[in-house]
């Protein structure tokens, strides 16, 4: 069965330990992290559980690292063809359209954010020239949705988003709302053409996974991905979980695999 985990986080050697455990520790998870972000390290674990592709990423936690997080994405990229390039974005950067022009000239169609760490709300309004822009040139959207102690993220920031770009391809992580798996706050997202949404950190984060049934069903079925939010979690133990899960074979199928490689049709995966 071919995979593609669309969601994984990796961080040049010297900072990943560091970056990884004050992600765990500002989410207080319920374990330590599984792995460090190492880019190596992301490669080995990929290949021991039989994963074909990942999307990796780093969310710029100031407008400064934009530019040197795209270069590291690249370069990455081009070591490890195993790797799908995704950029990331600040409200505060302010040289948007070249550094977009320099993204998808370089192969990189996507965009990461993180409102948490990069302390504003999705919705800020100096973001929307920038989904202009992504929406204007065929680029896609994925963004943490969720944190119930801020109110940063979630449904009803995307919301504003994916209505006034209704092109721009976003996909809402965790479910849509990571913590705060609410379907009455979530289902206004389902029923838009233009959001997607991955598994990551949200089955294996709850000990009662019947609500997250109820909102992954309501989702279209081909907009649903993969993910196992490496380095937090293992994409081995993460995969296996997924396999786990009762679904029906050909929408577990498109789920790990098929879905994404429609949705990333930049190239053939």
């Amino acid at each position: 069965m071919r995979v593609i985990d669309m969601h994984t986080h990796i961080f040049p050697d010297k900072v990943a330990e560091k970056a990884t455990v004050a992600t765990a520790q500002y989410f207080d998870l319920p374990e330590p992290p599984n792995h460090h972000g190492k880019v190596q390290e992301l490669a080995d674990v990929l290949a021991e559980a039989g994963v074909e592709y990942a999307m990796v990423f780093s969310a710029a936690t100031t407008a400064h690292q934009v530019e040197s997080i795209h270069r590291f994405i690249y370069e990455q990229c081009r070591k490890y063809p195993q790797f799908i390039p995704c950029g990331t974005l600040h409200a505060e950067y302010e040289n948007y359209r070249e550094e977009l022009k320099w993204l998808r000239d370089h192969g990189i169609h996507g965009v990461k954010i993180h409102p948490e760490f990069q302390h504003f709300a999705l919705d800020d309004a100096r973001l929307f020239p920038m989904f202009e822009e992504m929406e204007r040139t065929d680029m896609f959207l994925i963004c943490h949705m969720g944190d119930p102690r801020v109110d940063v993220s979630g449904p009803k920031h995307l919301l504003p988003v994916a209505t006034t770009f209704p092109k721009l391809r976003c996909i809402a992580a965790h479910l849509g709302n990571w913590g705060d798996w609410d379907m009455e706050k979530i289902r206004p997202l389902t029923r838009l053409d233009n959001v997607y949404t991955d598994i990551s950190s949200s089955f294996s984060y709850v000990e009662d996974k019947r609500p997250l049934y109820d909102i992954l069903y309501a989702y279209d079925p081909t907009h649903i991905f993969y993910g196992s939010d490496y380095p937090i979690w293992c994409p081995k133990k993460e995969l296996a979980k997924a396999l786990a899960l009762g679904l029906e074979q050909g929408l577990l199928e498109d789920i790990l695999f098929n879905n994404f490689a429609r949705f990333y049709h930049y190239k053939e995966l």
